[in-house]
């Protein structure tokens, strides 16, 4: 892993692996020490190679890549780093000072203490912070470097870093909810499944003999419940071949864009859970689009980064569609009026920001609307699920309860 620079200001080489081309063609990999990338990438030059990836090389033993889930980069980390540093260029400090000093208080998450070590590395070597910042696309996302780069033309870094850090906590924001949102019927349904799954495998095989020894004709209920018992002692591995492979189909499918796609748009379309999805990627769009144009960026800038914010393809699809009617000169509003994904309201807050030149107010108006309604809908659609999940698990138990139950009384009739 990285090491901290040491305060006086001295770089400390560090060892970087890499993958590069020869002249020839041919691919090699190594290992190279150098203070930061870009020193390593123009030592690979030297050499002769082309490089292709340059990072930096892990320990003989790194519990990080042991266990990566416990060092994951999280989005609060780039939402305070981001705060942060525009407090600092605020107050006066440049650029590089700024970074050193974030760079000593980073003690939260050794993977972001790691790129901006990288960072710092770079700025020194001569690079810009947008550059720097966009070998690390894990932790920046396109739109970030792309309004990060514009801040430094125009001289409004501090500002940017703020928009930026106030977008993504946004986004951050909706994600919390939805997640907490969906705790409950997740729990639910979670325990729901393991008692269905323990009283057919553990509790019915063992009141299995006494039923089918009564001499009385059980309960419709019961027969089902013995049935299913008895085809799940006679197929278990059948069942979890069965569901291993339906398993590594579905990840197949949706690995593939094609899969992709019908699940995405399943995703914003079926009744209940498609209107609170849609709302949320019309609210990231418009407020995306908001802060890339607020902090400088061209609309056909804009538009080109703007697919790439979203993990919907259906959506990614109508936004690259948009696009290119707007570089073919139709504007923004007139081609997202043909596409069905774009609501009548939107299009016309649209075509307002287009004609008074004020996109970044509306989509910013806009953008708070669609959250809002978001957030509201994802409520109701839990609201809904809660309850439902709730009484669809309690008759699942009630039905084999009283399955169980039935023959009892059959039995104890019987003898009367």
């Amino acid at each position: 892993m990285a090491r901290t620079i040491e305060g006086t200001g001295k770089l400390r080489e560090v060892t970087y692996r890499y993958i590069a081309t020869t002249r020839e063609g041919n691919l090699v990999k190594g290992n190279i020490k150098a203070p930061s990338e870009i020193a390593a990438e123009r030592q690979l030059i030297a050499k002769g190679y082309i490089p292709e990836h340059v990072e930096v090389a892990p320990s003989m033993f790194s519990l990080e890549e042991a266990l990566p889930s416990l060092f994951r980069l999280k989005e609060r980390d780039i939402i305070v780093f981001s705060r942060q540093l525009a407090t600092l260029l605020r107050s006066g400090i440049s650029l590089l000072p700024a970074l050193e000093i974030l760079q000593g208080q980073v003690a939260s998450s050794r993977a972001f203490k790691t790129i901006l070590f990288s960072v710092v590395n770079d700025i020194r070597s001569g690079g810009s912070f947008s550059q720097a910042v966009k070998k690390h696309p894990k932790a920046f996302s396109e739109v970030y470097c792309r309004t990060i780069a514009v801040g430094e033309e125009t001289g409004n870094l501090d500002m940017v870093l703020n928009q930026m850090a106030s977008f993504l906590e946004k986004h951050q924001s909706m994600t919390q909810q939805v997640k907490k949102a969906m705790t409950y019927p997740v729990i639910v349904i979670g325990v729901g499944i393991v008692v269905v799954i323990m009283m057919i495998t553990v509790v019915m095989p063992k009141l299995l003999t006494m039923f089918t020894a009564m001499a009385v004709e059980l309960p419709l209920p019961t027969r089902i419940l013995i049935s299913l018992t008895q085809f799940v002692q006679k197929y278990p591995l059948h069942l979890i071949i069965a569901g291993a492979v339906l398993f590594a189909v579905m990840l197949w499918m949706v690995k593939r864009p094609s899969g992709r796609r019908i699940l995405d748009r399943l995703r914003i379309s079926i009744p209940i859970i498609g209107p609170p999805a849609l709302m949320s990627e019309l609210g990231r769009f418009a407020r995306t689009l908001s802060v890339m144009v607020s902090a400088g960026l061209k609309l056909q800038e804009s538009m080109e980064i703007l697919p790439q914010s979203t993990t919907n393809i259906v959506f990614r699809d109508a936004l690259s569609n948009v696009n290119e009617r707007l570089l073919l000169g139709e504007g923004l509003a007139e081609p997202m009026s043909r596409i069905s994904l774009f609501p009548p309201l939107l299009v016309q807050m649209v075509a307002v920001g287009e004609e008074s030149n004020t996109l970044d107010f509306t989509m910013g108006v806009v953008a708070d609307f669609f959250e809002t309604t978001a957030a509201e809908r994802t409520s109701a659609m839990v609201g809904m699920i809660g309850p439902i999940s709730t009484i669809g698990i309690a008759l699942l138990v009630g039905f084999i309860a009283l399955s169980v139950i039935m023959p009892m009384y059959t039995l104890t009739g019987a003898f009367g």
